[in-house]
């Protein structure tokens, strides 16, 4: 399996230094307590990485992928991943090799807004990265690693849009939906549709 990662804005790369070069933002660096030394840094582990790592030094920026946006109206609507709207990109911060945090970089129309963010979508992305390279059905793909934000039900997922035109995958992360399987490959259709019925319910259910 192939995962593209498309080339990233300069203007995207330089949000990320300027978010993990200020020490107010910066994660603090895993350490033996009874050590004085810094830990070393931190090394790309995937061939996307290493091409696009944007941040020498103990923490580094790394695996970046598109951010998407789908409304739950749009999903209610029985329209999926094709209606999901750009929004930004994401870099993985690692230390150590560990994913310690994310930057986002949000295109606001007036200029890149960057933050550092933390939480389980974050740690849980290497788990659902390592979950999609060992599907013996992709291993012939040629796939864009993406990230879909559904903000109506507090659902994040891995997109892995299908480049061919096979089949979009969906991998959700933890955690995720009542129904819902975190860090399953779910057919892009399927997923959407559940979730859709979900949705469905949510917004007959506050218009009562």
């Amino acid at each position: 399996m192939v995962l593209r990662v498309p080339e990233t804005p300069e203007h995207a790369r330089e949000a990320v230094r300027a978010v993990l070069d200020a020490p107010y933002r910066r994660p603090t660096p895993s350490q033996d307590p009874e050590s004085t030394e810094p830990d070393p840094p931190a090394s790309p582990r995937s061939p996307e990485a290493a091409r696009d790592a944007v941040l020498p030094g103990p923490f580094t920026a790394v695996c970046p992928h598109r951010m998407f946006e789908v409304d739950l109206a749009d999903l209610a609507a029985g329209r999926g991943v094709e209606a999901a709207r750009p929004v930004g990109w994401r870099w993985l911060v690692h230390d150590g090799g560990h994913t310690v945090g994310a930057v986002e970089v949000a295109d606001t129309g007036h200029g890149p807004v960057a933050r550092f963010t933390e939480g389980p979508f974050t740690t849980c992305t290497d788990a659902a990265v390592a979950t999609v390279r060992s599907l013996p059905q992709i291993e012939r793909g040629y796939y864009e690693l993406r990230l879909l934000h559904i903000p109506g039900l507090y659902t994040v997922a891995l997109w892995l849009a299908d480049l061919i035109g096979w089949q979009d995958l969906l991998v959700p992360l933890a955690p995720a939906p009542p129904g819902v399987q975190p860090l399953r490959a779910y057919p892009a259709d399927e997923l959407a549709g559940a979730l859709g019925a979900r949705g469905r319910r949510l917004l007959a259910a506050a218009q009562a």
